[in-house]
């Protein structure tokens, strides 16, 4: 499944919450440099699914607050 992921880098406090059916707002502490906010956003979209680390992986948005993210169903 494709979910829309908006990353709010920086924050103080990281959560992730479901906005709508598909579409989650995920805040993270960590700087928006080298890729560590999506980094972080995928680890904590994998604890908020329990899911392993090969089923989630970023398309696109890759240099964009704004993201879309697979979730692939584990076997």
């Amino acid at each position: 499944m494709y979910i829309k992921v908006y990353v709010n880098a920086g924050a103080k406090k990281e959560s992730v919450k479901e906005e709508k059916p598909d579409e989650y707002l995920v805040a993270v502490n960590v700087p928006a440099e080298r890729g560590l906010a999506n980094a972080r956003a995928l680890e904590l979209l994998r604890a908020y699914f329990g899911i392993s680390k090969r089923v989630i992986k970023i398309i696109s948005g890759h240099h964009s607050p704004h993201k879309i993210v697979l979730v692939e169903e584990s076997k």
